[in-house]
């Protein structure tokens, strides 16, 4: 059975969406001109996607301009029970489309450092905000969560995102989070911007008295015109 945890992992990849609202202090400039190109260029590629963990094999299709978008290649679906039929379905309904890695929730977090750079890149630590993030979970504990960006100096863009908890705590009655890290290793698109090619989750806590410790990997791959 597929956890509520690692879904809230899981929807993570796409945790920077598209946000108006305003906030005090800007990111930096090479963030904001990342985020402005990425947006000016992005396009509805269609998309094979693959989710693995210890208890799933998932492989599936996403099309922007079909009825559904995203279809389960394998296993069938007449295999998956009840819990895995109504997560998936969760997870095609949420689904947009390709998360770009310079999503415009970017342009909305805080407390943005310098923390290390070298010839090429540039990483930042940073504080997400509820404008930041998509999902009402999710926005819920913003202030818990802290993230690492690492940007290219020429053409910026980004090429790794990271985001944690740095201490335990409650999201929910009966639950408990003591870890949750999710790493987001982005490539270039046919449009030559960086999306999330592999987000990888771990997730370690307890939930209504059971334990879990959870590890998942989703691949994003093969971006190509949708028909």
């Amino acid at each position: 059975m597929i956890s509520l945890t690692r879904l809230a992992a899981l929807a993570l990849f796409s945790v920077f969406a598209a946000s108006a609202a305003a906030q005090q202090a800007r990111p930096p400039a090479p963030l904001l001109q990342a985020v402005a190109a990425t947006q000016a260029a992005k396009a509805p590629y269609a998309f094979d996607l693959h989710i693995e963990s210890a208890e799933q094999n998932w492989r599936a299709r996403f099309e922007p301009n079909a009825n559904p978008r995203l279809r389960l290649v394998a296993p069938a679906r007449e295999t998956l029970d009840d819990d895995e039929r109504r997560a998936f379905d969760r997870m095609a309904e949420d689904m947009e489309g390709v998360s770009w890695c310079a999503g415009e929730g970017l342009g909305q977090v805080e407390d943005v450092r310098l923390l290390r750079e070298d010839p090429e890149t540039a990483t930042y630590a940073f504080q997400p905000t509820r404008e930041s993030v998509r999902g009402e979970q999710a926005q819920r504990f913003a202030d818990r969560m802290r993230g690492e960006v690492t940007l290219t100096k020429l053409n910026p863009d980004i090429v790794r995102l990271r985001l944690y908890v740095p201490a335990a705590f409650s999201p929910m009655p009966l639950v408990r989070l003591e870890r949750l890290n999710v790493t987001i290793t982005c490539a270039a698109a046919p449009n030559g911007r960086r999306y999330a090619a592999e987000t990888t989750s771990d997730v370690r806590g307890s939930a209504f008295g059971q334990a879990f410790d959870e590890r998942s990997v989703q691949r994003a791959s093969n971006l190509r015109a949708a028909p």
